[in-house]
């Protein structure tokens, strides 16, 4: 009985190593071909700012690729407030993989007013329309006046409001920046305390995560702790923004950091 017993364990050992060591196949369905994608891109009637997303491939799950991030909605619509050329990408994810076509181009002329009108775009650009000027919070005798200073120092866990000093920031005529949407996020700056002078360009102001970036041209800043700040086109923490001031939180690295601060040109004229 025990000679049994031994021989049906080997004959089972045997089938499940035969059985692990047996290569399985495994096939994927069929891949979408291209030419079966349908979908429409088109600015929506109401709001040429809104761009309207609709999957018409049936049964599959689309993928869009937008300037704002990603969508599986089968129908969804962007909302891209300035002017400009942008590109889409419309995908599905099939049986046998993901098909995409080819990438969708799109124009828009119009600067969105809905979109650009909230406190924030405000604060900063004077509104839909409009221009604001801004200059760093420093005068020629270095005090300054709506903030302590013009450069607060932080990092992880800890802020030092430093006043002034020659050793922050030298004293000077740093020059001013200028946001506006006229037409477009527009944006001009003249450092002049830097060999960067006079420069234009665009901005985006992230109201969602309170951020702030520019694109051409940098914000005024300068010569003594600016050179130590990573990179002056990334999108930036807005620390404070008000009809008045404007605080900016440039990263050195992820744990290390100046704060600037700004006063309209208005404020500084009239303080």
């Amino acid at each position: 009985m025990k000679n049994i017993i031994n021989s049906v364990c080997v004959f089972i050992g045997s089938a499940l190593l035969f059985s692990a060591c047996t290569k399985q196949k495994y096939e994927l369905g069929a891949l979408a071909s291209k030419s079966a994608l349908f979908f429409t891109i088109a600015p929506s009637s109401a709001n040429p700012n809104n761009i309207v997303l609709t999957s018409l491939t049936p049964n599959l799950t689309p993928v869009w690729v937008t300037p704002f991030g990603q969508s599986q909605r089968v129908k969804d619509t962007v909302n891209i407030p300035f002017p400009g050329t942008y590109k889409f990408v419309y995908g599905v994810e099939s049986a046998g993989g993901f098909v995409q076509a080819d990438t969708t181009t799109v124009t828009i002329n119009t600067l969105d007013a809905t979109a650009v009108s909230s406190t924030p775009w405000v604060n900063l650009t004077g509104g839909y329309g409009k221009s604001k000027t801004w200059v760093l919070d420093i005068t020629p005798t270095g005090t300054s006046k709506l903030f302590n200073g013009p450069i607060y120092f932080g990092g992880t866990g800890w802020e030092w409001d430093a006043g002034w000093a020659s050793w922050i920031c030298p004293v000077g005529d740093y020059g001013s920046m200028t946001f506006d949407l006229i037409g477009n996020a527009n944006f001009s700056s003249n450092n002049k305390m830097l060999p960067l002078g006079q420069a234009n360009g665009h901005f985006m102001l992230y109201t969602n995560t309170n951020q702030l970036a520019t694109i051409g041209a940098e914000l005024i800043h300068d010569p003594t702790q600016g050179p130590n700040i990573a990179n002056w086109y990334a999108k930036m923490s807005i620390k404070s923004l008000t009809a008045d001031g404007l605080q900016i939180i440039a990263l050195k690295d992820a744990n290390d950091w100046c704060i600037y601060n700004y006063v309209s040109q208005d404020y500084y004229t009239t303080h």
